[in-house]
């Protein structure tokens, strides 16, 4: 009988990071989506033209640009 030397290490790697760049992360189930500050911010980058509702909406839900 042979020996499974084939076999991939698995390092754990949380996806949810938070940072300043990027405050929502891809978890829907993360309380990041609820943050009403983080939010707010992203209403006023709309309201200043820096972003468009779509951008915003995907931004939020953590999909990025």
């Amino acid at each position: 009988m042979e020996s499974a030397d084939n076999f991939s290490i698995v390092v754990p790697v949380d996806y949810r990071d938070h940072t300043p760049e990027k405050p929502f992360c891809w978890n829907e189930t993360c309380p990041c989506h609820e943050d009403r500050d983080k939010i707010a911010r992203v209403s006023q980058w709309i309201t200043e033209g820096l972003m468009t509702p779509e951008q915003a909406t995907d931004f939020v839900k953590g999909r990025g640009i």
